[in-house]
């Protein structure tokens, strides 16, 4: 379960890539913030968090890329909880998959009716012995349409002055009195001149999942490693390269998506990190031979 569970939280990750990609072109992302059209309740969460980006920004001088950094930690910090519980839940599974190994080696070629109802009756008493919910893999999902509402925000921010076609329209935002300039970028809606920012989030991105998909040594069984099938692992690495690669096409033609990417992937970095050691404590806590 536990790699069909990455491969499937990779899978949806690309999509959503892919959807965002594909998208960069669609009204809603070209448009200002206040825009009609869209699905409801997203357009209204983009509201929300822009004109907070936008208070945030005008507080602290009036500079964008500030309210984005404080915001973006705000988002993520707001959905540390669903994190932790699905970064435990992964731990779970790496510490009950020697028993779940053995389980399904046990009943290995017994296709009949009886063995499959035995083998599935072990294998949920697994996850009850290790408190794990099988239902726990959808949990990251859960942050999905914020993380959806913050890139349509990142996006259409620096296009909010509050025309449409050169024509006032009322409910559209206007946004143009704040500083989009970050160092060397003179406008966070448009490219990386030297396109440092769209590297540096193919760079971070790379390592954290390198990270991410190493498992902790003290939750590492060699055994299990080396019996394991490479093909399922293989796939997973190849999808998350091309995640990357994804991220670093979409960040280059937008230096605020690239910053906002690469703050968002620098604070998953801490909170993976900071996860592994609250677990690592708990785990050791259980069993002191760890």
């Amino acid at each position: 379960m536990k790699n069909s569970t990455r491969f499937m939280l990779l899978a949806f990750t690309a999509a959503m890539v892919i959807f965002l990609s594909g998208c960069s072109s669609a009204d809603m992302y070209t448009s200002p913030v206040g825009v009609e059209g869209g699905v409801g309740w997203v357009q209204w969460t983009v509201l929300q968090i822009a004109d907070f980006t936008y208070w945030v920004s005008n507080s602290t001088g009036g500079y964008y890329f500030v309210g984005l950094i404080i915001v973006t930690l705000i988002v993520r910090t707001a959905g540390w909880p669903i994190y932790s519980k699905s970064n435990a839940m992964t731990m779970k599974m790496q510490q009950a998959q020697p028993e779940l190994d053995r389980v399904k080696e046990k009943y290995q070629g017994k296709t009949d009716e009886n063995s499959q109802k035995k083998m599935q009756a072990e294998t949920l008493a697994v996850y009850k012995k290790y408190n794990i919910n099988p239902l726990g893999c959808l949990l990251p999902f859960l942050q999905m349409p914020i993380f959806i509402a913050m890139y349509q925000v990142v996006r259409r921010i620096p296009l909010s002055n509050g025309l449409v076609d050169d024509v006032i329209v009322e409910g559209v935002r206007d946004y143009s009195d704040l500083n989009f300039s970050f160092l060397w970028v003179k406008d966070l809606g448009a490219e990386d001149p030297f396109y440092i920012l769209p590297i540096l989030v193919g760079v971070l991105m790379f390592l954290y999942q390198r990270y991410s998909m190493k498992k902790p040594e003290y939750l590492q069984n060699k055994k299990y490693k080396a019996s394991q099938g490479s093909q399922s692992e293989k796939t997973m690495k190849m999808m998350s390269y091309f995640m990357v690669i994804m991220l670093v096409t979409i960040a280059w033609s937008n230096a605020g998506i690239a910053l906002y990417w690469i703050v968002g992937n620098a604070y998953q970095f801490l909170q993976t990190y900071l996860n592994r050691r609250s677990n690592f404590k708990k785990i050791a806590k259980e069993n002191p031979l760890v």
